[in-house]
């Protein structure tokens, strides 16, 4: 297991597609996540720029080669399902027989079985961290009270996302002044877990000197 040092040097040295470092802002989080054996793919430390307002938020996801492999036999099934429907929409266009439509529409429904049994195993191969950042996020929780728009929740698409609750496009059109309050207090929320997680990890490690910051 990788000391908090070690993983700190290997974090700074982490860049997305566009070549970019982590976010500053949300650096220590990745970091503590990691180091609590909660493997993160992707972050945003939060911004109000040309871009719009964009939140905090850290995906989680296991390091696993044969769940992007799941993911890819999802994406052709989904593909082919989309195929045959729109093979349908062509077909009544046309006019073509009933009897015709339902035998593509068989083909269709035919792999709806082996699609939910992916997105099944997919789930499956993602409790693990799901749970343990759950057991965390209850913890702190526990005897913390701030508005319900603050709180730190687990969002479940693709991969798992730690994000505020007002993330969801709640403030896009809001004045720029409540825009920027958000964020801050957004950053403050998730600054304030990952001290919390930074003392259980370090309670976990007592020999290992907690670092100043």
């Amino acid at each position: 297991m990788q000391t908090w040092d070690e993983l700190v040097a290997h974090f700074q040295t982490v860049t997305d597609g566009l070549g970019k470092r982590i976010d500053e802002e949300i650096f220590e989080t990745v970091v503590v996540l990691n180091a609590l054996g909660i493997p993160t793919v992707q972050s945003c430390g939060g911004h109000l720029d040309q871009r719009g307002l964009l939140l905090p938020w850290v995906d989680i996801d296991p390091p696993d080669p044969s769940l992007e492999e799941l993911r890819r036999q999802e994406e052709a099934l989904v593909d082919a399902i989309k195929g045959y429907y729109k093979d349908i929409d062509k077909m009544r266009e046309t006019g073509t027989s009933p009897e015709q439509i339902e035998e593509v529409r068989g083909q269709a429904l035919a792999l709806a079985p082996t699609l939910h049994s992916l997105q099944r195993e997919m789930r499956r191969m993602q409790l693990e961290p799901r749970k343990k950042l759950m057991h965390y996020l209850s913890l702190f929780y526990k005897q913390r009270l701030v508005p319900f728009d603050r709180h730190l929740v687990l969002i479940s698409k693709v991969r798992t996302r730690l994000q505020n609750q007002g993330t969801a496009d709640f403030f896009i059109t809001e004045p720029e002044a409540v825009q920027r309050q958000k964020l801050e207090e957004y950053q403050a929320e998730m600054r304030e877990f990952t001290t919390f997680l930074k003392q259980l990890y370090f309670a976990q490690h007592a020999s290992t000197p907690t670092p100043v910051g």
